[in-house]
């Protein structure tokens, strides 16, 4: 034997401000979600650079992000160009933020 249970609004007003409060909340969780993957102060132009020989990121990191952790900046570059190491081959394009 199954017992059904039937669900009847009783007060509409409690309904809405629930589903309000429900949107409000994925509303922020969304802006704050977004807003954490478009990085640390990044403009979102990027600039490309041809490596040279004896280019290394942390050389890199020092002319192109002085002011910035050059562990960050570096990781950043790694990530945003989909590097299998941190070393550099001349004649190799990156993308630098």
């Amino acid at each position: 034997m199954t017992a059904i249970t039937k669900y009847r609004i009783t007060n509409p007003r409690k309904l809405f401000r629930g589903l309000a409060i429900v949107v409000l909340t994925a509303g922020f969780a969304a802006s704050s979600i977004t807003g954490s993957m478009a990085g640390s102060g990044s403009t979102g132009e990027l600039e490309f650079l041809t490596v040279t020989a004896g280019d290394s990121l942390w050389g890199l990191a020092a002319v192109h992000a002085p002011k910035a952790d050059p562990r960050d900046w570096i990781s950043e570059v790694v990530l945003l160009n989909a590097l299998e190491s941190v070393n550099l081959e001349p004649g190799q394009r990156i993308a630098l933020p």
